[in-house]
């Protein structure tokens, strides 16, 4: 439901989207320990990723939407619900939730997207100790390492949230989808070839737009630009 959400919302052009949890214990807890147990015992690593269709498709569907994807953690994220958070564009969260990937403590390898994505954002040596260690990243520690665009109060977090996104939904939507696109090749190690036709082709794109003119007469006019993303 979620995945389709998504897809519903590139063709209805949102210009922005705030993924949140449930409630205010988890953004996302992950994988289901028991579910994992019962395929313990020598299945195949193909088996096993496929046996987690709705997260896959997910994170397939925030990849592919063209609009920022903001991550609101207002509560915990643990494995596989840390991975769905590294694949948002960016991450606001409550003080004191943990962002944490227990996986060598479970006894199993983290994604490889996952661990890719993980290493962009938080950088080579945090994702070391975080996957070897199975350590919790503190709200303050992924503030200054760039997990986080903020940490707020459980009070604070909703507005902080309403205001990241009307920041974002302000901005010309051509070229956030051009930069999306262009960033997400490159936290995946994607060949430099394929992001130079990729920068080319969103380039084209944008100095053809009504949306380029618009942003350079507003800066001329020291003025605030409408974008109609045309």
């Amino acid at each position: 439901d979620m995945a389709q959400a998504f897809e519903e919302g590139a063709v209805a052009g949102v210009r922005v989207a705030l993924l949140e949890g449930a409630g205010d214990r988890a953004f996302c807890t992950g994988y289901d320990l028991a579910e994992l147990h019962s395929m313990s015992g020598g299945e195949a690593p193909e088996d096993w990723a496929s046996s987690f269709p709705e997260l896959t498709e997910m994170l397939r569907a925030i990849e592919a939407f063209q609009a920022p994807v903001i991550g609101v953690l207002g509560g915990h994220a643990i494995g596989g619900g840390a991975l769905l958070a590294s694949f948002c564009d960016l991450r606001i969260a409550r003080a004191g939730v943990r962002f944490q990937i227990p996986a060598s403590r479970l006894g199993v390898l983290y994604p490889l997207e996952g661990i890719r994505r993980l290493v962009a954002v938080v950088g080579q040596a945090r994702a070391s100790s975080m996957l070897l260690r199975a350590r919790n990243l503190g709200t303050e520690e992924g503030l200054a390492a760039g997990l986080y665009e903020s940490v707020e109060s459980a009070e604070d977090l909703p507005r902080a949230a309403e205001e990241l996104a009307t920041e974002l939904a302000s901005r010309a939507p051509l070229a956030c989808a051009g930069l999306k696109t262009i960033l997400r090749g490159i936290a995946m190690d994607q060949p430099t070839e394929e992001l130079r036709s990729l920068h080319h082709l969103w380039t084209s794109r944008c100095l053809s737009s009504s949306d380029l003119a618009e942003g350079l007469s507003a800066a001329l006019a020291r003025r605030e630009p409408s974008f109609t993303g045309s």
